[in-house]
Parts: structure tokens; C-alpha cells; sequence
């Protein structure tokens, strides 16, 4: 039934998010991957899960990170007619997501694009914009029209021919290419509260997760200004780890 591609980047994340996949997934799945980074552990916690018979394909690896141009390449191999783009960074999900999307697809033929709504607090955004940035479409599916991005999309698979009109690149923000892009072929992308992610952005989040330095390093090379600057200056601020890590599981219960 769906398809779940990941360009896999940083394993600490990775692994907590194909967990989440296999854990909260009923329906038939496959979990696409492409390599942006060689790490033994994570190269073993993979071959474990398909020695245990996990439906898990690694298309290819490029340890020198071709970034976003891995999406491109996951959505040709996949084999499901809802395909579905995760940034590597979603550490936990709703369950039923497949279901849900699966569900709104029938129900709005000309829905092509559904990203999934965000855990959101004071520590974070999720990427995502407030609320009053977004129209409600269909209070009863939770649906919204706004700005969407592609850190947890699901597509109709058809609708993904719209890629061979996005530019490529290992920064590209790809679901927002695809929001413009869909009301070519008579479709839209929207919002949807009924599925929800834990998208992990900003230092406070970031920290619990033993991942500022890393993170610091890479926006650094991806020439973010802005966001390192917020990450560093936030680095003599944290709150303790004991109360990061009673908030972190309170998120984890959330979307049980």
C-alpha cells in the first residue's frame, strides 16, 4: 500500500525512525533507502532487520551526500501508489498514517499531496508555520491549505511525475516544489491533522538527541547562517536533560 522513502543522513535518527515505520504500519509497506552516509552501526541495525524478513531496499549509497537527489531516485524504484517522502530528522509518527492517507485519497480525488502536521512547543516549530497560516479545508479529515514541505509526504504515486519539473540539487526543498506544482495536473497538496510527527528541529530537541555538534557542522555547510546562529546561541541555555527527556516522552506518548 505505501511506499516509505528516506534519504538517510544522520543514523541516530534514522534507526528511531524506521523503528516507528515497522512499529506503527498495518498495512503492506516497503522502506526505500538511499545511503547519504557509511556508519558500521547503522549498516548493521539494516542487515539485522532484513535478515528478520523486513521489507527494506537501500537503493544506493553515497557517503559523500547527495542530499535531495536521493528522493529522486527512491521514488522511481517505489512500488506502492502512495509514496511517501520523509525527511530523516521524523523521529516518531501517528500511528494508522496509511490508513488515513489512504482514506483521504479516495475520498478527494484531487488531493495529490498530504503532509503530515507536526508536534509543536515552545522548544520547536516542526518546520512548520503557525496555524494561522492556513486555511481549513475539511474539519472532519483535518485538513488544511497552506505552506507544506516534504518532511513527512505522502503522494499519490502518479502524481509524482511533477519531479521531472523540480530542479536538483542537494538542498531542494522538494514537497514545496511539489504544492506549486500539482495544480498543473489538476491537484493540490494540503495539510493533515489526523497525521502527526515528531520533526526534530531546534537546539533544544536537537540536544536530547546528542545532535547539536553534528547539526551545527551541517547547516554550516550548507551555508544556513541563520540556523547555526540559533543553534550556537542556544547552546548555553539548554534545559537540563531530565526535563528534555520527560518532554520528549511526553511527545512519544502523544502519538501512540
Amino acid at each position: 500500500m505505501i511506499s516509505y522513502c528516506i534519504a538517510c543522513y544522520r543514523p541516530v535518527y534514522s534507526q528511531l525512525l524506521i523503528e516507528e515505520l515497522i512499529r506503527k504500519t498495518s498495512t503492506p509497506f516497503e522502506i526505500l533507502l538511499w545511503l547519504n552516509v557509511d556508519d558500521p552501526i547503522f549498516n548493521q541495525f539494516l542487515s539485522d532487520l532484513r535478515a528478520d524478513g523486513v521489507p527494506i531496499r537501500i537503493l544506493g549509497s553515497t557517503p559523500q551526500n547527495i542530499g535531495m537527489d536521493a528522493y529522486f531516485r527512491l521514488f522511481e524504484a517505489s512500488q506502492f501508489d502512495m509514496v511517501t517522502q520523509i525527511d530523516d530528522d521524523v523521529v516518531c509518527i501517528s500511528p494508522g498514517i496509511a490508513q488515513t492517507a489512504a482514506e483521504i485519497f479516495e475520498r478527494f480525488p484531487n488531493v495529490g499531496m498530504l503532509t503530515a502536521d507536526v508536534w509543536q512547543d515552545e522548544f520547536t516549530t516542526g518546520a512548520r508555520p503557525p496555524l494561522e497560516h492556513y486555511a481549513l479545508v475539511d474539519p472532519k479529515h483535518g485538513l488544511y491549505a497552506g505552506p507544506i514541505d516534504g518532511w513527512f509526504a505522502v503522494y499519490r504515486k502518479r502524481s509524482l511525475q511533477q519531479c521531472r519539473r523540480i530542479p536538483r540539487g542537494p538542498y531542494v526543498f522538494i514537497g514545496g516544489h511539489m504544492q506549486q506544482l500539482l495544480p498543473q495536473i489538476g491537484m493540490r497538496g494540503l495539510l493533515c491533522a489526523r497525521m502527526r510527527v515528531f520533526h526534530v528541529i531546534g537546539p533544544h530537541y536537537v540536544s536530547y538527541f546528542n545532535m547539536l555538534d553534528f547539526e551545527i557542522q551541517k547547516y554550516s555547510r550548507l551555508g544556513r547562517t541563520d540556523i547555526v546562529r540559533w543553534y550556537s546561541e542556544a547552546r548555553g541555555s539548554l534545559p537540563p536533560r531530565e526535563e528534555l527527556h520527560a518532554r520528549v516522552e511526553k511527545i512519544r506518548e502523544s502519538l501512540r
